[in-house]
C-alpha cells in the first residue's frame, strides 16, 4: 500500500481488533508507519474502544426485563395447549370419518409389491390394520 491507496475503514478496524488476515497485516503495518492519516484513524479507534470499555452498560426499562431470558434467543414459546388441541382434532376427525374404504384397485401396484398384501384380504380395512390384527392372532 502506498500513501495514495489507504486501507478501507473495515480493514483498519479488523487490523485494530486483531482480526485481519495474516497476509494483509504486514501491508497495513508498513502503510500505517508512513501514513499519518491512517495512524490517526487507528488512534481514534483505540479511543472509542477505551471509551466504550469505561462506559457503564445501558439500563433496560423494567417493561423489557420480563421478555429477556439470558443465554437464549428470543423465540416464541411452545404452547402445549396447541399440540393437545391438534391431537384431539385429529382423533375426533378420525372417529367422525370412520374407517376409510381401502380396496386393491385404489391401492395400486405399490401394495401389490409389499409383503403385507399376503396378510390383507382386500376388505375395507387398511393393510396396516390387517397386519396388526394378524399379529394379535
Amino acid at each position: 500500500m502506498t500513501d495514495s491507496t489507504h486501507p478501507a475503514g473495515h480493514i483498519l478496524q479488523a487490523f485494530h481488533d486483531g482480526e485481519l488476515e495474516s497476509s494483509l497485516v504486514a501491508d497495513v503495518e508498513s502503510h500505517c508507519e508512513e501514513c499519518a492519516a491512517c495512524r490517526a484513524e487507528l488512534a481514534d479507534l483505540e479511543r472509542v474502544e477505551q471509551f466504550l470499555a469505561a462506559s457503564p452498560a445501558p439500563e433496560l426499562p423494567r417493561t423489557v426485563w420480563h421478555r429477556v431470558r439470558p443465554g437464549r434467543p428470543s423465540e416464541p414459546r411452545f404452547k402445549p395447549a396447541f399440540g393437545i388441541a391438534a391431537c384431539a382434532f385429529g382423533i375426533i376427525l378420525g372417529l367422525l370419518l370412520g374407517p376409510v374404504p381401502f380396496t386393491a384397485e385404489k391401492a395400486g401396484t405399490v401394495l401389490a409389491q409389499a409383503e403385507t398384501v399376503s396378510l390383507w384380504d382386500g376388505g375395507t380395512t387398511s393393510p396396516l390394520l390387517a397386519v396388526f390384527q394378524s399379529s394379535q392372532n
